[in-house]
């Protein structure tokens, strides 16, 4: 009883120099900590504990305290195969980091050392020690800077670990937009035209968003996608640059949508000839059969009067030797049984009439990757590109953010249709010309325009983009 009375005397000391509120605070404060240390952040949130320590002592382990979340900040979440059902996994962490299971540190993870993971088992290779990891969940291995070394590259985000008798799989498991940084660069050359390589940041996020999760073909291997022509190739942070990356932040959220639906947004390096490439058909209508479909006799001249602003043939006039009369563009595209209603151009060729026109969109070709850069040199808009590969049937292309993205600045708002001036046609040609299409990019560039070009030149382009499979 003395010695409870001396301790209640000391702490009353104590609180009347610590003038009573600050101490109390103060020990308010120490109980809260000691209260919460041993305690584990779930839901993603920062983890506190005590892992155990990789150095051995006197056959003991020194614990190693252990506070950041197993996961990235993400909106939303990808996970990427990178090695499925093998034998071994060599893992590094570039700062000290930490195995975690069920978002508690269990085994601390030191910089820049080579851990080996194989079913069951975890083991340093430099001092063979080794912690187990379970078979009925994932392990996940992590570091507070988020890269991690495997499957000979670096990564961003964090590797989740999946225990299976046959083998051990592991999955890279990072936002989506941090994904498409190592994506894009690894699909297309990052020394490309910046519009271009919006285009392919638009589609491979197209392809991504409409694959993960429940549209995933390896959802019964525990993850979304694999880094290579099976899905998109992904090369991670070796590859990155500033002008994809530019790419992928200029875009950011935006796919490819129909009816309220993701377009998969396939893609390829080359399609076919250099019309293909550009998403070019070219059909030749003889002139009986457009004078019966028009009603007008001995026609004379075919022109576009007016584009829509998804820059397809609005108005068509037809002019005979003796009258003429103006057709809607997309009825005559139907009546000529044109794969779409994008008529670009028409020209006459002999007995017939020549109409370039769209070809279709969203299919299994999808987007020419070189087709997208010789339309960026030629000063097309990445929107203007991609109405060439991925329109609707209506001709129309339909961009929109993914599910709960907000975007702060919204990337076609205040932008204005401004309609291109009638053409004026008797007999001849009307395909442009090459000073033709660099007076119209310069046009477009210069105005807010959301009309699309017409070009229809075969320019080259350079590097070599990756085929794809369309499942």
């Amino acid at each position: 009883m003395g010695e409870v009375l001396r301790e209640e005397g000391t702490f009353l000391r104590l609180a009347k120099v610590y003038k009573g509120p600050l101490f109390c605070a103060y020990v308010a404060l120490v109980m809260v900590l000691l209260y919460f240390v041993p305690q584990v952040a779930s839901l993603g949130k920062t983890t506190t504990v005590a892992a155990k320590g990789t150095a051995k002592s006197a056959g003991s382990t020194t614990p190693t305290l252990i506070a950041f979340s197993p996961y990235e900040p993400m909106i939303h979440p990808i996970r990427i195969g990178l090695q499925t059902r093998v034998s071994s996994i060599r893992v590094v962490v570039w700062s000290p980091g930490a195995v975690f299971v069920d978002n508690r540190a269990v085994f601390a993870l030191k910089p820049q050392m080579v851990y080996s993971l194989s079913p069951g088992k975890i083991t340093e290779l430099a001092t063979g020690q080794s912690f187990p990891l379970p078979f009925d969940r994932r392990a996940t291995v992590a570091a507070p800077d988020y890269r991690v070394w495997a499957a000979n590259k670096w990564w961003h985000g964090s590797l989740e670990i999946i225990s299976l008798s046959n083998g051990i799989t592991a999955v890279n498991v990072l936002d989506l937009e941090e994904y498409l940084l190592g994506v894009v660069p690894s699909e297309m050359p990052a020394s490309w035209h910046p519009e271009a390589l919006k285009c392919q940041a638009i589609a491979a996020r197209s392809y991504a968003w409409a694959h993960m999760g429940a549209g995933s073909k390896w959802k019964s291997e525990g993850f979304d996608l694999v880094p290579d022509v099976r899905d998109q190739a992904y090369k991670g942070m070796q590859v990155e640059a500033n002008s994809t990356w530019l790419a992928v932040m200029q875009t950011r959220g935006l796919i490819l949508k129909n009816a309220d639906k993701v377009k998969p947004g396939f893609y390829r390096a080359w399609v076919g000839d250099d019309y293909e490439n550009l998403n070019i058909r070219v059909t030749r209508v003889p002139q009986s059969k457009l004078e019966s479909l028009t009603g007008i006799k001995d026609i004379v001249g075919v022109t576009v009067m007016v584009t829509d602003p998804q820059g397809n043939a609005h108005s068509i006039q037809i002019m005979g030797a003796k009258n003429s009369r103006q057709v809607y563009g997309v009825a005559l595209a139907r009546m000529l049984g044109l794969a779409t209603a994008g008529i670009l151009d028409v020209r006459e060729e002999g007995n017939n009439w020549v109409f370039t026109y769209r070809g279709p969109g969203n299919g299994a070709r999808g987007m020419s990757q070189h087709g997208a850069d010789m339309l960026a040199k030629k000063g097309w808009r990445f929107d203007q590109i991609l109405v060439q590969y991925y329109q609707d049937a209506d001709g129309k292309l339909r961009l929109d953010y993914v599910d709960h993205w907000v975007p702060m600045m919204p990337m076609f708002a205040g932008r204005k249709v401004v309609k291109t001036p009638p053409l004026t046609f008797s007999k001849g040609s009307l395909v442009e010309t090459d000073s033709d299409a660099t007076a119209r990019s310069k046009a477009a560039a210069e105005s807010t325009s959301t009309g699309t070009g017409t070009g229809t030149g075969t320019g080259t382009g350079t590097g070599s983009g990756t085929a794809r499979n369309t499942d």
